[in-house]
């Protein structure tokens, strides 16, 4: 499974690549509320958590690869999100080049990163629930931003700096409701 997984994440990123996204794209904001596909997944450290564990705070949801720029380069902001927010919004990353794999793997990548947020494995189904359904884009990063409800209300594909106020507009937009 896992060298099926290089062989797409290597097409992926001739193909679409890392999405390195452009100044005027905004955060899309869905017009109708969509639910959020209900996954579970195992930390770096061994926990199992589920998306519904979290009713009632704002959800951030990273999708990533460890081999992608991008989302390397998001990661530092979702960091001082999840510390800032704390107890508010819960950041979960879900990494896509492992998928099926014993999310342990991606312990010391963690680490490196200096993350404390939940990082887990991604597995299909909840990869084909979000990218699948929801953007129909393989990019990464892909980064979904769930209300109190559960609904994604927020999505964008690709990372810049520019997009750091934009997500925390959103987050601040969803904890005023």
């Amino acid at each position: 499974m896992r060298k099926f997984f290089y062989v797409l994440a290597a097409l992926s990123i001739f193909s679409s690549g890392c999405s390195v996204a452009k100044e005027e794209q905004p955060v899309k904001e869905q017009e109708l509320a969509y639910r959020a596909y209900d996954f579970s997944f195992k930390t770096v450290n061994g926990k199992v958590m589920k998306l519904s564990d979290f009713k009632g705070k704002v959800v951030l949801v990273q999708f990533f690869g460890t081999f992608c720029p991008p989302c390397r380069a998001e990661m530092p902001f979702l960091e001082e999100v999840s510390k800032k927010y704390r107890g508010k919004v819960v950041v979960i990353g879900l990494s896509v080049d492992y998928m099926g794999e014993d999310p342990s793997l991606l312990k010391e990548f963690v680490e490196k990163m200096g993350v404390s947020y939940p990082v887990g494995v991604s597995d299909e189904k909840t990869w084909n629930n979000y990218a699948g359904r929801i953007t129909q884009n393989d990019g990464i990063p892909q980064t979904y931003i769930i209300d109190r409800s559960g609904n994604v209300r927020y999505y964008e594909v690709g990372f810049t700096p520019q997009y750091e106020s934009l997500f925390l507009s959103a987050i601040e937009k969803l904890l005023k409701e």
